[in-house]
């Protein structure tokens, strides 16, 4: 990609201190958080929009406009704001300045075309700001994406800012043509950051919380971890009262079937706030405020929570990291954060290189086949593609490729997520070392002191040897209409510890209920088939693979051609899978190239040469 360096002036430590307008029509990577990206584009004379991750970060912005630098009325757009609104807003101000969600950008510019009749792709400068995010969220905001995408391309003069680009490599496709403008600092500061390995960040976040309330701990604490359900927990163990405590995170009040608000994970006692609300001794940001919003809070120490058992709060540290570390503006503590995880034990059979080289190959092969189908005369392509439908094997993979107007369409940036996440969740937080020597890659300066924390009881060690029996039994005690007391210590607490701890022994006691995991033996594998076998929102070919997963088998696994014979044999059984004559099925080795890609070697094992298979990766299944 053609790249321009921009270089910053001396002891310059903002962006208008020497650009009164922010480049166009290109990737502008600003070099550091909070030197002022928006700043620029809300203060001049131009009209606006831009375009935010979050409903938190416009609001944060929105709360600082106008003032006493500058007059522009800053105008905020996400659900619950209406187009008369919006509209008064137009009519009433000379300058028109826009801050809309990924979301409502689509919206705004109909409503602007269509209603007013202004012509917004040449009447308006689009910022897209923290661009990085949308491929962080591609997968799940696919749709809000692509049509962020498709309407910046129109824009007469559009700017994709962030401080923290994603690499070269794993840029969307739709972006890889602009050209790249960084500004180059020469007093960027130097962050320490301190690893805190735990078997528990729970208990290491309760810990500090604890200390921090009780007048050990000097400052305010400030906890950055995606999870409100991690939220909640914390301040159940710590007995936080609602005074002491900041929460911001999504409302998400509109929930499908099932599921729980925020405020219902968190109770109603516990008030979701914002970042423009009074920062309070315990404070805890959700995603919506790891980027673009300003924090202010002299005393406040920053601690970053990536939890092993959630994937969602591990982090990739060449971005989110680095966005989290300029988030608290004013603090005496900006420096130096904490970093509380927990390290993985995954497989290294399988390197993030050759994950890489393989799907990669993959993807290339993918393509051929793409462009083949595509390339049929109408009707030979409307059958084969209706073919590649019914022979689908749902629920693996079945996002890369997809029918669009009768062809077939593959989405590359999608394949590019899937190899930055398995670089994430896989290597990443592997160990410490891999960690820290992350951390040196990206500028920070990693403390070598490293905290260990260790729980009480069964916290203390999440690896005790308690068998699933005994502590289903004890389980069946606390939650019984009439539970013993005999229990030393609060029953809630005991409760919440074998949940958070063996969340099988409450999936099984609600799923399968007493009798029938008595009458299993409490055989751990047996339980979690019986779970799987019940599930009707998924097909058989997903069932068995979550049945190899449940038993450890992931990228990396090896066993012989017995072994792996045996372990689907299995798994048939239990799923009763039957052959065309009514029996069970009979299981192969080579039935798993039915799910993954694999690796044949012949190792010596006991001094034979045996017949194995490695698995590489799920395959790329057609949607």
């Amino acid at each position: 990609m053609d790249r321009e360096p921009i270089q910053a002036e001396e002891n310059c430590n903002y962006l208008n201190e020497f650009m009164a307008e922010l480049p166009v029509n290109c990737l502008f990577d600003k070099g550091k958080t909070g030197c002022g990206g928006t700043t620029i584009a809300i203060e001049n004379d131009k009209d606006t929009i831009i375009a935010m991750p979050y409903v938190n970060v416009i609001k944060n912005k929105v709360a600082q406009y106008p003032n006493k630098e500058c007059s522009n009325v800053l105008f905020g757009i996400y659900e619950g704001v209406t187009d008369q609104q919006i509209i008064d807003y137009i009519k009433n101000n000379q300058i028109k300045k826009f801050a809309v969600t990924y979301d409502s950008l689509d919206r705004l510019i109909n409503l602007l075309n269509e209603k007013m009749t202004i012509n917004v792709y040449q009447g308006f400068f689009l910022l897209v700001d923290e661009w990085h995010i949308l491929f962080n969220s591609y997968a799940f905001r696919n749709k809000a994406v692509k049509r962020v995408l498709h309407h910046a391309k129109k824009f007469n003069e559009v700017t994709y800012m962030t401080a923290t680009p994603i690499e070269d490599e794993f840029i969307l496709t739709e972006l890889k043509d602009l050209p790249v403008k960084e500004v180059i600092w020469d007093n960027v500061t130097t962050i320490d950051i301190k690893p805190i390995a735990t078997n528990q960040p729970i208990t290491a976040v309760s810990k500090l919380i604890k200390g921090c309330i009780e007048g050990k701990v000097f400052g305010n604490l400030h906890f950055f971890v995606n999870s409100v359900e991690f939220i909640a927990d914390a301040i159940k163990k710590t007995g936080l009262k609602p005074e002491q405590v900041r929460i911001v995170c999504s409302k998400n009040e509109k929930q499908g079937k099932g599921n729980k608000s925020n405020q219902k994970k968190l109770g109603d006692d516990y008030i979701i706030e914002d970042t423009t609300t009074q920062a309070k001794k315990i404070n805890f940001y959700t995603s919506t405020s790891f980027e673009g919003c300003d924090i202010y809070d002299e005393d406040g120490k920053t601690y970053i929570v990536s939890d092993k058992t959630k994937s969602h709060t591990l982090l990739d540290i060449s971005t989110l990291i680095i966005q989290i570390c300029g988030r608290i503006r004013n603090s005496r503590y900006k420096t130096r954060i904490g970093h509380i995880f927990g390290e993985t034990r995954y497989s290294k059979f399988v390197s993030y290189d050759e994950f890489k080289e393989l799907t990669q190959e993959i993807m290339r092969k993918a393509k051929i086949l793409v462009d083949s189908i595509n390339n049929m005369q109408e009707e030979a392509r409307e059958m084969d593609i209706g073919l590649h439908e019914r022979n689908n094997k749902a629920g693996l993979n079945g996002m890369y490729i997809y029918s669009n107007n009768g062809f077939l369409e593959f989405d590359e940036n999608l394949i590019n997520l899937d190899i930055v996440n398995f670089k994430i969740t896989n290597h990443l937080y592997q160990n410490r070392i891999t960690l820290t020597n992350e951390y040196s890659k990206y500028g920070f300066k990693p403390m070598q002191a490293v905290e260990k924390i260790y729980t009480d009881e069964l916290a203390q060690n999440p690896k005790a040897k308690v068998s699933f029996k005994d502590l289903f039994e004890e389980y069946v005690s606390i939650v019984g209409e009439s539970p013993n007391y005999f229990y030393f210590g609060n029953i809630d607490d005991r409760k919440s510890l074998i949940e958070e701890l063996k969340p099988l022994v409450k999936e099984a006691h609600v799923k399968l209920g007493v009798e029938r995991v008595r009458e299993l033996k409490y055989n751990v594998t047996n339980i979690k088939r019986a779970i799987c076998n019940m599930r009707t929102d998924i097909s058989l070919d997903a069932k068995i693979v979550d049945c190899l997963k449940e038993r450890g088998v992931n990228e990396g696994t090896t066993a012989t051609v017995k072994a792996w014979r045996k372990e689907l044999q299995d798994i048939y059984t239990d799923l009763e899978i039957k052959d065309s004559y009514g029996k069970i099925k009979k299981a192969k080795a080579t039935d798993l190239e039915n799910w993954f890609e694999m690796k044949k070697t012949t190792p010596k094992i006991k001094g034979k040469t045996t017949d194995c298979y490695t698995i590489i990766r799920s395959k790329l299944i057609y949607k």
